[in-house]
């Protein structure tokens, strides 16, 4: 089993966000924040993650730390992106006929023998 906050790409979020942040035209009537300074602090907050065990003080090196409140809006918005590049880049006879997602958990159905 693996941890998705802890292997959420960073500088992809990043840019996802960036993406939809200069595609809401209405962001500037919920905050005076430019979309250069939410993602300074999107970066500042993502970058600067330390946490102990046993004694010894750690820096989380790739991903977002598991219990950061920004973690599973980032992970969300990676997961969300992911589906469509997968769905948008697959060949045709691989397209999924149904495809769920709950976090990380992905139910798909696509063509018997289809698998790659």
């Amino acid at each position: 089993m693996v941890s998705l906050f802890t292997n959420t790409p960073i500088d992809l979020a990043l840019q996802i966000i960036r993406e939809r942040l200069e595609g809401d035209t209405e962001l500037h009537t919920r905050t005076c924040l430019t979309v250069e300074h939410i993602l300074d602090l999107l970066k500042f907050i993502v970058t600067t993650t330390y946490f102990s065990f046993r004694g010894v003080i750690y820096q989380q090196m790739f991903g977002t730390a598991m219990g950061s409140p920004v973690s599973p809006l980032l992970a969300n918005l990676f997961m969300k992106w992911l589906k469509k590049q997968a769905i948008a880049t697959a060949p045709v006879e691989c397209k999924p006929k149904f495809w769920k997602r709950y976090v990380d958990d992905v139910l798909e159905l696509i063509k018997k023998g289809q698998v790659k």
